[in-house]
């Protein structure tokens, strides 16, 4: 019974250190088969955790603009790619690859590439 009891423990002990990773799947938000590229410039940038949020005003074939969401990684791993909260000023024209939103007539995406247009600079 003492042999049942320290198994049983030391079990308990291994599943809890074993991390548990709980996250939403971006493939239940984003179509992630499918990519579009859209063309505007910076408004905003929100560098956080657990996503960041670059909007970006878009204009649309008959003038009027849109804002649109992109939704991309943690503020510590942009910025091991380079991306801080200098990387991008306002007004700055982008290209940007997104996975577009599962939801009709949606401007949110997640980020797959933006390309600062004015100098190339990609990420």
């Amino acid at each position: 019974m003492k042999f049942l009891s320290v198994a049983c423990a030391l079990v308990a002990a291994m599943l809890w250190s074993v991390p548990i990773h709980a996250h939403h799947s971006f493939g239940g938000t984003y179509d992630v088969s499918k990519t579009i590229t859209i063309k505007g410039k910076m408004v905003q940038v929100t560098l956080r955790a657990p996503h960041s949020f670059l909007y970006v005003e878009v204009p649309d074939a008959d003038g009027t603009t849109k804002q649109w969401v992109i939704e991309g990684a943690t503020a510590a791993q942009f910025a091991r790619q380079g991306i801080d909260k200098d990387a991008f000023k306002i007004g700055d024209p982008v290209e940007v690859v997104v996975n577009p939103s599962r939801s009709p007539n949606s401007t949110h995406g997640r980020l797959i590439q933006i390309t600062r247009t004015t100098d190339g600079k990609s990420w």
